[in-house]
């Protein structure tokens, strides 16, 4: 044991704090020569301490503010030392680890004053056990501790804020650009399976504003994923899939998730769930291989794909790809269940008034998502509807149309919203100009993390701006679904500020705030709601969606006669409003 700390020792003296020049490692790039297929509790627990410290020390210590230093190969020097030692030892190696980066000034005022802020969020990450003397021992908890008052005013290498290049503006979500993304790695051996694991928990650990709403507690993340890496049930990308799904968070399935796990082919047939059942929602177009099965019809239902019932697919969406609620869940299920990763024809077992049948359907190279395509009929930017209501599709809604769409509003006697579609960002403009009152104070409440004090949240309220131009007046019906997520989300948070506003339609996507983006190794991409999103009253739009007056869903009948019932109710309540005046 002595013999190993010397060893730790004479290497950190040749690379003291004050040099500049990078640090030399073995050649981990393809091996991180750590490997196992099982491991007993004993070895588990000296992996998640590893884990936690090794997180810790990554964010907190300020000699990661350049690249002397790669905390990959970092992690893949200690394994060895750490996995199978006795407690007393661990500690001591760690301890003597973070000694070998050398000495650091401390800035303890700086962060007390942080911390009796007003605007510090009330949830944060509990790390109270870097004082667990009994697990830790006395002088890798006193090396902790002080870590956390170090001065990161230099900043940190593996953790910035995000900036937009778009709109040549910086965002206080987090950015993960430093981290390595080991692309030729085909089939990642057990020490990189532990930095996949590592990395991403200490990332949703420190920077993740939402994961005091994930189903399962995040301490109990680690230890699992440690244990499923050392003899997966499944592959690398499966269990990886599988950890990311642990976020709850729809804008966790950024970087293709679906797609990797479940083919690029589809047939690309339209269906969605109704009252609880997967149909056929829109006339079909898919060619399909017998000459005596009818093509697919509005309203049929499907059964199984592949002799697997719909209930199996849900589950794999449930387990593999993280959804926000549970609309998202069936939405993303009845994407999924058609996917296929060979080009071949899959076969479907529907069923039509009463009489199941089978048939062989083609596929097509699909990466993008289909879903649910409402108002075929009316998919414009601004229409004119029945009795003087104007319906907005804001999907492609442009600067240039603004002035013909407010002349057109002045002719409408009530107006309705279709967020259903992902609006452009020329359609806050619209916003702020016609829609919400000036004044209004703010319409918004986001957290965001502190990357020099990492598991501290700021609360801030945010006030979008205002024109001072003439605003609608008259009844404004909001239309939502899981299809209204994130800068969708915002638009009716802003529109809601309109005192003639109703909102009508089904749950939210329930995922808003400026994605933060992250690679894990073999390549495999990854995002989180960087911000955590409210109302001003506190309401959690995250997993809860925006605020709804009426629920309204589509029904099998409407379905078949090709009606769009959440638009037949946005009808009624202006009608029922003109009536009340």
């Amino acid at each position: 044991m002595k013999k190993i700390v010397v060893f730790l020792l004479l290497v950190s003296s040749l690379f003291p704090s004050g040099c500049t020049r990078p640090k030399q490692y073995a050649d981990y790039s393809r091996h991180s020569c750590f490997d196992r297929t099982e491991i007993d509790s004993a070895t588990l627990r000296n992996l998640e301490v590893l884990g936690r410290v090794w997180g810790f020390v990554k964010y907190h210590h300020p000699a990661f503010s350049d690249d002397r230093y790669d905390l990959d190969f970092e992690l893949f020097e200690l394994l060895p030392l750490v996995a199978d030692t006795a407690p007393a030892a661990r500690n001591e190696i760690l301890a003597q680890w973070i000694d070998g980066f050398g000495r650091y000034k401390t800035a303890s005022e700086k962060y007390e004053k942080i911390l009796a802020s007003d605007s510090v969020f009330e949830h944060r990450t509990d790390i109270g056990w870097i004082r667990d003397t009994a697990t830790l021992g006395r002088e890798l908890s006193e090396r902790l501790v002080r870590l956390r008052s170090a001065d990161r005013t230099a900043g940190n290498r593996y953790v910035s804020q995000t900036y937009y290049e778009t709109y040549d503006q910086w965002s206080p979500n987090p950015c993960f650009d430093g981290e390595k993304p080991y692309y030729d790695l085909s089939n990642p051996d057990y020490g990189y399976r532990l930095l996949t694991v590592f990395r991403f928990w200490n990332m949703v650990e420190y920077f993740f504003p939402s994961k005091y709403l994930t189903d399962k507690d995040w301490n109990d993340v680690l230890p699992e994923y440690i244990r499923r890496m050392a003899h997966p049930t499944g592959s690398y990308l499966r269990e990886t899939r599988r950890m990311i799904a642990e976020l709850d968070d729809n804008h966790a399935q950024y970087g293709g998730g679906i797609f990797e796990l479940f083919g690029r082919y589809r047939v690309p047939l339209n269906t969605g769930f109704v009252e609880g059942r997967l149909i056929v929602v829109t006339p079909d177009t898919v060619p399909v291989k017998s000459e005596r099965k009818a093509p697919f019809q509005v309203g049929d239902e499907i059964v199984a794909v592949e002799d697997k019932p719909v209930e199996y697919y849900m589950a794999q969406t449930r387990e593999f790809i993280s959804c926000s609620n549970g609309n998202d869940v069936l939405a993303a299920t009845a994407d999924q269940i058609l996917r296929t990763k060979e080009n071949r024809p899959l076969s479907i077992r529907y069923r039509r008034d009463g009489v199941t049948r089978d048939t062989l359907a083609d596929v097509t190279k699909m990466p993008g998502h289909f879903s649910w395509n409402y108002l075929w009929k009316y998919h414009r930017t601004f229409s004119m509807l029945e009795d003087s209501i104007g319906y907005i599709c804001p999907d492609k809604l442009s600067k240039e149309e603004i002035p013909e769409i407010s002349n057109g509003l002045k002719k409408t006697r009530g107006l309705i919203i279709d967020l259903r579609y992902y609006p452009s960002q020329d359609f806050n403009e619209f916003v702020s100009q016609y829609i919400v009152p000036d004044d209004v104070k703010y319409t918004v409440r986001f957290t965001y993390p502190d990357l020099a004090l990492p598991g501290v949240f700021y609360a801030r309220d945010y006030s979008y701006p205002t024109y001072k131009t003439e605003k609608y007046n008259a009844p404004i019906i909001i239309m939502v679904n899981e299809g209204t997520q994130s800068y969708g989300e915002t638009s009716v948070q802003k529109i809601q500020n309109n005192p003639y506003t109703i909102t009508i339609g089904s749950q939210s996507a329930g995922a808003n705030g400026n994605i933060s983006k992250f690679t894990l190794p073999r390549g495999i991409l990854g995002a989180f709601s960087g911000l955590g999103w409210y109302y001003p009253d506190g309401w959690v739009v995250n997993r809860q969606g925006v605020k709804i007056d009426h629920e309204v869903r589509p029904t099998l009948e409407g379905v078949r006669e090709g009606r769009d019932e959440v638009l037949e109710a946005a009808l009624n309540l202006i009608e029922a409003n003109a009536e009340e005046e």
